[in-house]
């Protein structure tokens, strides 16, 4: 049953203003308790030595840290993204949009994000498509995509258990992997693969870098729970309401798919984020061979306030991040690399 722009627009405001709140967060630990790291009491640099640049996607960013995908397609999200565009500029993060889904069938949905490039030329932004879409419209819709927003990649999201609870029969999933690939060889940009919040298996990781796909982006819990999202909209279906409760602690955390994919990480680009709440946490998925961390609902809380408010969770999540790395005696993220400055607490 196809969905009216109305029920769209609702749907993406009740994500955001659900997402906000307390009852949809850390519904399990995150896992970063478990990670320690090595403190140098003489790390023998100066903090001043210390670099966040990195090289994502082709081009140079002041920081790991990305702008993790939100929101777009309705009447609340022009406001939202531009504030979050803008500091994102300013402050030379990459940024992932939020699901382009409504500009497969309405040509107007691609204005907002027409006037966000138009007034942050520089900006670098990643396109983002759900893996339902990808399999069902034509490849040239999703490329289409790419080309509207002269995304520097774009992002596949997995997302099988909000869809169950979203869309319960019309969960589409058969042929995901051979719906990527065929876009990996059409695309004329990197094609990325996140989860939405359950983390991504070693298996599936291994799977999709097979087959060609650039970033995997493990999005692991303990941030926001999708599926108790949309659990919390069905008012008139007690059923999903009820089965929600024992999916509470479903998934697992981007610091265990790191941990399982400790192999992959020498040879190809996982990035991590779900539930990251602060620089330290960063510090601890780069430190597991993340190349890159993003950063969700601390900047979306930050984006219903004011631009000055996202950057100056940015510059927080930055210091703590630079921080971090100094006390571990790292000058750059290629530092990782050959140094383990980690250990699992017992």
């Amino acid at each position: 049953m196809s969905e009216s722009f109305k029920d769209f627009e609702n749907r993406k405001k009740d994500h955001i203003r659900l997402a906000l709140h307390d009852s949809t967060q850390g519904l399990v630990k995150s896992g970063f308790n478990q990670i320690r790291l090595i403190h140098q009491a003489l790390p023998e640099i100066n903090f001043s030595d210390v670099s966040l640049t990195v090289s994502l996607l082709g081009s140079e960013f002041a920081s790991p840290h990305f702008v993790s995908s939100m929101t777009a397609g309705h009447e609340d999200s022009l406001q939202i993204n531009l504030r979050l565009a803008r500091a994102a500029q300013k402050k030379n993060w990459l940024m992932g949009v939020g699901s382009q889904r409504r500009e497969l069938t309405d040509d107007t949905a691609a204005a907002e994000w027409k006037k966000i490039k138009l007034e942050f030329p520089d900006l670098k932004l990643v396109s983002n498509i759900g893996i339902s879409e990808l399999i069902q419209q034509p490849l040239e819709k999703i490329l289409l995509l790419v080309e509207n927003l002269g995304s520097v990649g774009i992002f596949v999201h997995l997302n099988s258990l909000q869809e169950v609870f979203q869309n319960k029969d019309e969960a589409i999933f058969a042929g995901g992997l051979k719906a990527i690939e065929n876009l990996v060889k059409k695309s004329t940009v990197p094609v990325l693969v996140k989860e939405v919040g359950f983390g991504i298996s070693k298996e599936i990781t291994e799977k999709l870098f097979a087959i060609g796909v650039k970033v995997v982006d493990v999005t692991g819990n303990g941030g926001t729970h999708w599926g108790q999202i949309e659990a919390s909209r069905s008012h008139e279906d007690s059923t999903l309401e009820n089965a929600i409760n024992a999916f509470h602690d479903w998934g697992n955390s981007a610091i265990d798919c790191l941990l399982d994919l400790q192999e992959q990480v020498l040879f190809h680009q996982v990035w991590a984020s779900g539930g990251i709440r602060n620089g330290v946490d960063s510090a601890k998925c780069l430190a597991l061979g993340a190349r890159a961390v993003g950063v969700a609902q601390p900047l979306m809380k930050a984006a219903m306030v004011s631009e000055a408010e996202v950057i100056k969770v940015m510059e927080l999540f930055d210091f703590q991040l630079k921080t971090a790395m100094f006390c571990m005696g790292i000058r750059k993220y290629e530092d990782f690399l050959h140094k383990k400055v980690w250990y699992v607490a017992k």
